[in-house]
């Protein structure tokens, strides 16, 4: 099973909304990171996912974000609601101390997400777990010692400015190898926004597509192809710059054959492209997360 990591942003919360109407749920069931004090969107999908048949899991003790320092009030605040979802605590870099605190808090079936290393104090909080979601290069001795285990890599080769992408970069084959250690269950991934939180994006001087596609000549690893538009060396013209780039995709996703699943989110890049609407970066970030995430489900619906 894919396990998408997702943070609680506008766009972010819209494609999960989108993609239940029509992804099994045999295949995907998202990780949520709460950003924003506000939960009315959040609790909306969560809402919406259920009456698809989908629990996500919900980080308790984000991170980053506005909620990073209160994560009681996101607990208080769920809890007042009918929700159907997993609560998953992050223990980071073996500070059992707080990830205990924020489990104790918890009344029901638990996640756990360790990251940057593990102890045998990791070990045992891990125990109970209904799933452990561990960074996938955890050493094999320690996954062997938990059970139900979700393999999370953030494998988007971010770069300091759009001009810097090259055509293509290698993304991941976990969607395909996941499944040969024994006591793992899923995997999952950042999309193709990586990991690395920021509130909004700067200027635009470039405007890059991005779009997953899956090799089977190349054992089904996945990569990830860049469109970017010209480099003008200003951050005029957004939205010509969106039309240079989505040209340079659309060519290729009409290509016969084509190397990309034809997904519902490069049908709406077709409109946008017959149209010439630009309908703001953030969209085009979302329709890039929502055909990556079909390209995996789709990819595990066909093995």
């Amino acid at each position: 099973m894919y396990f998408p990591y997702l943070r609680g942003k506008q766009f972010e919360l819209i494609a999960l909304r989108e993609l239940s109407e029509f992804i099994s749920t045999d295949y995907l069931r998202p990780i949520i990171e709460p950003v924003k004090l506000n939960l009315s969107p959040l609790i909306r999908t969560v809402k919406h996912l259920n009456e698809k048949g989908f629990s996500p899991l919900i980080i308790m003790n984000p991170t980053v974000g506005e909620l990073s320092s209160d994560s009681q009030l996101l607990l208080e605040e769920l809890e007042d609601e009918e929700l159907e979802y997993l609560p998953c605590v992050v223990l980071r870099g073996g500070e059992s101390v707080s990830a205990r605190e924020s489990l104790g808090r918890l009344q029901q079936p638990f996640a756990i997400r360790i990251t940057e290393g593990i102890d045998q104090e990791g070990i045992a909080l891990a125990q109970g777990a209904e799933l452990v979601v561990v960074d996938y290069d955890l050493p094999p001795n320690a996954i062997n010692k938990l059970k139900n285990v979700v393999l999370l890599g953030d494998f988007f080769r971010k770069q300091k400015r759009n001009a810097d992408y090259l055509k293509e970069s290698s993304f991941s084959h976990l969607h395909s190898t996941y499944s040969s250690q024994k006591n793992v269950v899923g995997f999952g991934d950042y999309t193709m926004i990586g990991s690395e939180y920021s509130e909004s994006g700067g200027p635009a001087y470039v405007v890059t597509i991005h779009a997953s596609y899956i090799n089977e000549g190349m054992f089904d690893e996945m990569f990830i192809r860049h469109y970017s538009s010209t480099d003008d060396g200003t951050p005029t013209d957004p939205a010509g710059k969106f039309a240079e780039a989505l040209a340079k995709f659309i060519i290729e996703a009409d290509e016969e054959p084509s190397i990309y699943y034809q997904s519902a989110a490069i049908d709406e890049f077709r409109k946008l492209y017959r149209s010439g609407h630009f309908p703001g970066l953030g969209l085009v970030k979302k329709l890039s997360m929502e055909h990556h995430i079909e390209t995996v489900c789709n990819y595990l619906q066909g093995r």
